[in-house]
């Protein structure tokens, strides 16, 4: 690795340590205007509400008239439907031979293998020390 000829001269100078404090709000300037009202206002009346003015309705006469009688419609009265007998008819399918039935079965717990444990290759070396008795 190679030297370089970069070394600082003198004392380092850090920056000062600042403490921190709220900003300094500058105070509100409100400037004067030369605007001022010349007169009285004149302000709007107090109407109370009132439903507005409808035309009268005007019907036209047409020169339509009906010729005759009108025919209506007979006046029925409701009565429920005849209903159709119900009919079932009969098959020719015939179960063949004896229905076997599952055998009845009762709970059991399965069988479980045994637990085998192999042995290690770990073992202390040297003294163990024990917890001094409190």
């Amino acid at each position: 690795r190679r030297d370089y000829n970069l070394h600082p001269e003198g004392e380092f100078h850090k920056r000062p340590d600042q403490k921190w404090a709220p900003g300094e709000r500058a105070n509100i300037v409100k400037r004067d205007d030369n605007l001022h009202p010349e007169g009285d206002f004149q302000k709007r009346t107090d109407q109370n509400w009132a439903p507005g003015e409808r035309a009268n309705i005007v019907k036209r006469g047409d020169n339509l008239h009906p010729e005759g009688d009108f025919q209506k419609r007979p006046d029925q009265i409701w009565a429920p439907g005849e209903r159709a007998n119900i009919v079932k008819r009969g098959d020719n399918l015939q179960p063949e031979g004896e229905f076997q039935k599952r055998p009845d079965q009762t709970w059991a717990p399965g069988e479980r293998a045994n637990i085998v444990r192999r042995d290690d290759n770990l073992h202390p070396e040297g003294e163990f020390q024990k917890r001094p008795d409190q």
